[in-house]
């Protein structure tokens, strides 16, 4: 026969498809009904079972240590006293007032009348003891990015419900970080066996790696849970936590993959929740040597891409919206009037024979300086959007004829390493661009000369600049103007390349009411959140 392998693979696939797929559901079928035994529900109670792909890998997740804090948010155990609604603007939440006395000086006033899950008050004191474990160096707790974002110089307080924070440098940005889930607010109970927090939900089990139980807090300060107890079972394989949604084991599941969509949609007892977030997917671009420290050569590249292709094929039409500025639209400070590169196959073709590269053999990969031009293309594997966007991306610059090599690591940061080295050209990652609702923390982190996360070798003396100075404005509406510049800049750069913002979507049985996704993936429990 001389049908090549892969021929004859995919004929036996296709004749033996059905065979292949009830196996496939009778192999995951068997691993949730080991994974998730049948649900016990205790009479009279009211509760939930909420699967998604990530959770606490010790007993007590304290907010302060690592990305707990990402955990206990969204779990309802910690709060913070500044939030950002479902609009993404800045609010109170244990905080009562504010009042910026000075330019590095800030004073808070508490909410009244507020108890931690043990029943004791919510002070001053008792709030600065929370942050002190994050700022002080000798803290067991102490946490170095956090107190690099905050840049906490001192806290003092008077009397039991105000606080005056102090900081090294003047920061208007310094309430967005205030909402940053790390910095939930704990009572001094807290421990190694539980962690005590304000929210409507307090802590009752961890099952590191598995499983986060939480229970009504009767005390709690605002509106109550109408819910008894919620499980988080942490599911991180997407078709074992939609198989485990579709048999009833679960009523919420996060992380809905997108083409099951189209399958599930017409199913009358069944609701797929949809809205647009902060994540970014992008490529960090190596332009301080190699072919891509030519902008013709990174500007070919934008002009090659199809997104409205990405989305539509990989994400189903409904898991993203194709980006041009680093920040989505959701968001205040978004520029809107970038608008994502056009897919042009002729420009691309014309900005790549202006760098004098062409295809001298007929192979169909161009060189440049007499080398085939050939890119490094490195992901993670963390998500499952990526791998399958290198994938079209590379065969998309294949059109335009730039070949690419692939690999991927099972985390970001390996390719982080190899980007510095300029092992890596085009670095494929999926982040949240502004998880606290301000924009200098992704511009100060990514696109300044000495940023920790400059892993392209970027400079540029006018961003730099605007960066200090933004930090620094506290009117609103002069900020806005300087990061519109700032996303300017960058688009025309293109020290990353800008893919699409992510849409999140979520699947719940139509028992449930008010479930509500957060842009930040700040919150999943709220006390709104009922059980028919």
């Amino acid at each position: 026969d001389n049908r090549s392998i892969s021929s004859r693979i995919g004929e036996f696939i296709c004749r033996h498809r059905l065979k292949v797929l009830l196996l496939s559901v009778v192999v995951v079928t068997v691993i949730i009904s080991i994974i998730l035994p049948e649900r016990v529900s205790i009479p009279g109670e009211s509760e939930l079972i909420v699967a998604k792909p990530f959770g606490p890998s010790i007993k007590a997740p304290d907010p302060a240590r690592g990305y707990n804090g990402w955990y206990t948010s969204e779990a309802g155990i910690t709060e913070t006293l500044f939030t950002l609604d479902y609009e993404m603007n800045l609010k109170p939440l244990l905080a009562e007032s504010f009042t910026h006395t000075a330019p590095d000086t800030w004073e808070i006033t508490l909410k009244k009348g507020i108890r931690f899950h043990d029943m004791t008050s919510v002070t001053a004191t008792a709030v600065k003891w929370s942050f002190d474990r994050i700022i002080v160096e000798k803290s067991d707790m102490f946490n170095k990015r956090l107190q690099k974002l905050l840049d906490i110089k001192s806290i003092t307080y008077r009397g039991d419900d105000t606080l005056i924070f102090e900081t090294g440098e003047p920061n208007a940005a310094f309430l967005y970080y205030l909402t940053s889930p790390g910095t939930g607010i704990v009572g001094g109970g807290s421990g190694k066996d539980i962690i005590i927090g304000t929210g409507p939900f307090k802590l009752a089990n961890v099952i590191p790696n598995e499983e986060m139980v939480v229970s009504r807090f009767d005390g709690y300060w605002g509106e109550r849970s109408k819910l008894d107890r919620v499980h988080l079972k942490i599911i991180q394989n997407p078709v074992t936590r939609m198989l485990a949604f579709e048999a009833g084991q679960v009523d919420i599941a996060l992380g809905f993959p997108e083409n099951d969509v189209y399958r599930l949609r017409g199913r009358k007892s069944i609701n797929i929740i949809r809205n647009p977030s902060t994540r970014l997917c992008f490529f960090f671009v190596r332009m301080a040597d190699g072919p891509l420290s030519d902008s013709r050569i990174r500007q070919a590249i934008n002009y090659a891409l199809n997104r409205r292709e990405i989305v539509d094929t990989v994400l189903s039409g409904i898991g993203g919206e194709v980006g041009a500025s680093i920040f989505p639209s959701i968001l205040p400070w978004s520029n809107r009037s970038l608008q994502p590169y056009p897919h042009d196959h002729e420009k691309a073709l014309s900005l790549l024979a202006e760098t004098g590269v062409r295809d001298s053999d007929g192979d169909g990969i161009v060189e440049l300086n007499g080398q085939p031009l050939v890119l490094n293309m490195w992901t993670y594997e963390g998500r499952a959007s990526l791998k399958p966007t290198l994938e079209l991306v590379q065969d998309q610059l294949k059109r335009v004829g730039i070949a690419t090599r692939l690999k991927i690591t099972k985390t970001g940061s390996p390719i982080n390493q190899a980007m510095k080295k300029s092992e890596v050209h085009l670095n494929l990652q999926m982040w949240n661009a502004v998880p606290q609702g301000d924009p200098d923390y992704f511009i100060s982190n990514i696109f300044t000369t000495d940023a920790g996360s400059n892993f392209m070798g970027y400079s540029n003396a006018e961003l730099d600049s605007l960066s200090k100075k933004g930090k620094t404005t506290f009117e609103t509406s002069a900020r806005k103007k300087i990061y519109d510049r700032i996303q300017e800049i960058i688009y025309n750069d293109s020290p990353v390349i800008v893919l699409y913002h992510k849409t999140l979507v979520s699947a719940v049985h139509e028992y449930v009411s008010n479930y509500r996704i957060h842009p930040a993936e700040n919150h999943i429990l709220t006390p709104q959140l009922s059980r028919k």
